[in-house]
């Protein structure tokens, strides 16, 4: 699915569904900026992409879902690509991909990316003319997408803590099960990855925040917008770190249930060695007895 939205000089946006090259070009020639905006490309737009870009790597890189650390260029465009998480049982990555040029910007995403998407667009229409002045700045767009991706990102990390929630109780009620380790590992797993996404995502905020990132201008008013995504990510570092120690106090429950079953095990054994000695020496004292009569 395709549309593009251009403003119009009264400072509204305008949206449009498209179907071919043909339409973006004709609209983009009475319009001094396009968004063209791709929702789950089917192989036909995902051609118009490559005729678009010029490229036709980096067509097949988005159809991996691949994430890239830092912001990379692609003919006259700079791409970023957005990491937008989901946790139900195992992660799930839905990156949002930018391309932006003077007067374009492209984005490419799935349906899952819908609502942020939308959040991102309203904060633009109300800012047209006022924050977002002439000529307009795509970046302002850019800073709204991981300002939102940051916050539903959020709800990914407190699903994971849920998770980890549950296999304490289990680890609790049942210490010695050793499936309760194997479970332990695959979240471990799980937010090991969150957090290299997140800490690539924050890396290449600061750089944009900075403006060593080419194409993406840093406006005071873009600057102060991505103080909040900054903080997010911050924040949701700090709790993978806390996940992770909950994480380790389950295991070392499972060893310390582990030591006890051995312990318990070594009585047994003790009790039953006891035994036996015993009932050997019974039955020596009957055999000498018996040797003397």
């Amino acid at each position: 699915m395709m549309w593009v939205y251009t403003v119009t000089e009264s400072d509204e946006l305008q949206a449009r569904r498209i179907n071919s090259m043909k339409e973006i070009q004709s609209i983009s020639k009475g319009a001094g900026w396009l968004w063209i905006d791709f929702m789950d490309p089917d192989d036909r737009e995902s051609g118009i992409i490559a005729e678009l870009l010029k490229e036709i790597k980096v067509v097949k890189d988005i159809k991996e879902k691949r994430l890239f650390s830092q912001a990379e260029r692609v003919k006259e465009f700079m791409l970023l690509s957005i990491p937008h998480v989901v946790f139900k049982e195992r992660l799930k990555r839905f990156p949002v991909y930018v391309l932006i040029k003077t007067g374009t910007l492209i984005t490419i995403r799935s349906k899952h990316s819908s609502r942020l998407v939308r959040n991102s667009m309203k904060t633009f229409e109300d800012c047209v003319g006022k924050v977002c002045e002439e000529p307009i700045n795509s970046s302002f767009i850019l800073s709204r997408f991981f300002h939102e991706i940051s916050n539903e990102n959020l709800d990914a990390v407190m699903a994971l803590r849920e998770s980890i929630d549950k296999i304490e109780q289990k680890a609790l009620a049942n210490p010695g099960d050793r499936r309760i380790s194997h479970s332990v590992f695959a979240v471990k797993r799980e937010a090991s990855s969150l957090e290299r996404i997140f800490w690539s995502q924050r890396e290449l905020i600061l750089s944009m925040r900075e403006g060593v990132v080419p194409m993406i201008e840093t406006s005071e008013e873009i600057k102060t917008s991505l103080v909040h995504p900054i903080n997010n990510i911050s924040r949701e570092l700090t709790l993978l770190e806390s996940h992770n120690n909950a994480l380790d106090s389950i295991l070392r429950l499972q060893d310390l249930g582990m030591i006890h079953r051995v312990e318990r095990n070594l009585i047994y054994l003790t009790l039953i060695a006891l035994f036996v000695s015993a009932l050997l020496i019974l039955l020596e004292v009957d055999i000498l007895s018996f040797m003397l009569r």
